[in-house]
């Protein structure tokens, strides 16, 4: 863990608030307290590694709402609820929503530091699939439309003289284009452009 890993803490109640701070301070991470979810999403900006520990009941914008604006947002932050009250109810639609955990009170440090230290984990490997799935598509963005025919067929299954006709393209024009497209997409085999795609 490091200080460029951030932990959001959200709760109405100030000594649960500087108790949380207190636990997120003894992993080495950034602690980032706020007592509503409004002054959170207000001040919220995405991190490489970051998660959310919520309460579920706070005034105004409640730790479910919240998650459903996330959402909206295109958030992807893990949400870890904590909740004084048996709440089956609330803890299934905030699972069905993709939150990462959900604690009742009282709950043991250790146990949530576990939890908050796994969520970190989750997101750092969110945000590398995140930069994978970005430089793939920047690099398809390359292709001419040509080329983009080519890969539709490959990926198909077409071999190249079947590729040749269906496009009106001579077979070594197809073989060319194979080429500059593997180059492009920084691929070494037809299985890796094919992986690549689908």
């Amino acid at each position: 863990m490091t200080k460029l890993d951030v932990v959001y803490l959200l709760d109405d109640d100030e000594s649960v608030l500087k108790m949380l701070c207190g636990l997120i301070d003894t992993i080495g991470v950034e602690a980032r307290p706020y007592s509503s979810s409004q002054a959170f999403l207000a001040a919220y900006a995405p991190s490489p590694c970051e998660c959310l520990v919520s309460d579920v009941r706070m005034p105004g914008i409640g730790g479910l709402q919240l998650q459903r604006a996330l959402l909206a947002k295109g958030a992807r932050l893990p949400i870890i609820f904590i909740t004084g009250y048996a709440e089956v109810g609330a803890a299934v639609e905030a699972m069905k929503n993709g939150a990462f955990d959900f604690i009742e009170k009282p709950f043991g440090a250790q146990d949530l530091i576990d939890k908050v230290q796994r969520a970190l984990e989750r997101s750092r490997d969110l945000n590398a699939l995140q930069l994978k799935q970005s430089a793939e598509q920047a690099r398809l963005a390359l292709l001419t439309p040509k080329e983009k025919a080519v890969v539709q067929l490959v990926v198909e299954g077409k071999s190249s003289r079947e590729i040749s006709e269906s496009l009106g393209i001579s077979v070594r024009t197809v073989e060319n284009h194979r080429a500059r497209i593997m180059d492009k997409l920084h691929v070494g085999s037809t299985v890796e452009l094919v992986r690549l795609l689908l």
